[in-house]
Formats: C-alpha cells, structure tokens, sequence
C-alpha cells in the first residue's frame, strides 16, 4: 500500500519540482497528434474544422472517459473553439496570402499551432484544472506542440517515401 506508493515516487522524475504530480491530470497527453491534425484542418477548412471536427473529439471525450479520466463533457466544445481562436488571431497577424511577409508554411504552422496551443490550454485549465492551471497549461502546450512537430514530421516524410515509390527509384 502506502509503502509500495512512496518506493514508487522514488523511480519517477519529477519534472515540475514544487508540483504535487497528484494534481496534474492524466488527460494531458505529451504527444498529442490531434492537435496537428486540427491545424491543419482549419488551414484547409477554415471555421467548419469546428464542426468537422467535432464528432472525433466527442469519440476521444468517450473513450478517455471509458478509461476513466473525467474529463468535462464540455471540453471539445471550448478546445476546438479556443483552437480556432488562437489560430485565427495569429494567421491575421502573419497573412500567409501576401508576399511581403513570406513566411514559410511549415514556420507558419509551427507558429499558429503555439498560439492554437497556448489558447487551448489555457482555456481548458480553466475548464478542467482550477487548482492547478499553470502546470496543466504547459502540460497541455507541451503534448500540443510535439503532435504538431511529429505530425508535419510524419506528413513530411510521409510524402517524400511516397514520392520516392512514384518514381523508379526503388526498382
């Protein structure tokens, strides 16, 4: 019991020293794919990835639910909005569309899905997490920022491999 509890705090690092790691939900994903998935869809789509979206966020509400995280039944809702929000706001203020600025998609997304993140994980920190909004929004930014990187990784290479059997190189 108690005692098999502590030996067990002994083996796992701390990475928010100070922060009773109790507090913190298991919900927060450190790599959470989704979110650049979500990002790219509201490049592509715009104000309808809200509804697009939707129905996968609620199957993801169900199943974490099933596993028994507790999540809050209005969390896709304020996540997806929040998303769209931070990513509305920064690609305002970047306009990918003109020239003068000629900021490289992938730096675009990568900049978009920070600031998507960041309103993301506020937003739910307030939502889920009230005693503990600081940490949970890094956890949050965090797992949204590395499913980003590994989602336009995996796309990146992803294309290239599939480039590559295009051509006649592999025969």
């Amino acid at each position: 019991g108690d005692l098999h509890d502590r030996a067990e705090k002994l083996h796992r690092p701390n990475f928010f020293p100070g922060v009773d790691e109790g507090n913190v939900s298991p919900a927060i994903c450190l790599l959470f794919l989704p979110h650049g998935v979500r990002i790219l869809a509201m490049y592509f789509y715009g104000w309808k990835t809200i509804f697009y979206i939707m129905p996968a966020s609620y199957l993801f509400l169900a199943l974490s639910n099933y596993t028994s995280s507790g999540l809050d039944p209005l969390a896709p809702i304020v996540s997806i909005v929040a998303c769209y929000l931070g990513y509305t706001g920064s690609a305002f203020v970047l306009r990918p569309e003109e020239k003068q600025l000629s900021i490289r998609k992938w730096k675009f997304f990568i900049i978009v899905g920070v600031t998507s993140s960041l309103a993301n994980g506020l937003s739910l920190s307030l939502l889920q997490h009230g005693d503990n909004q600081i940490t949970s929004a890094l956890g949050y930014l965090i797992g949204d920022v590395s499913g980003l990187l590994a989602c336009l990784f995996l796309l990146m290479y992803g294309f290239r491999f599939a480039r590559l059997i295009g051509s006649d190189k592999l025969n």
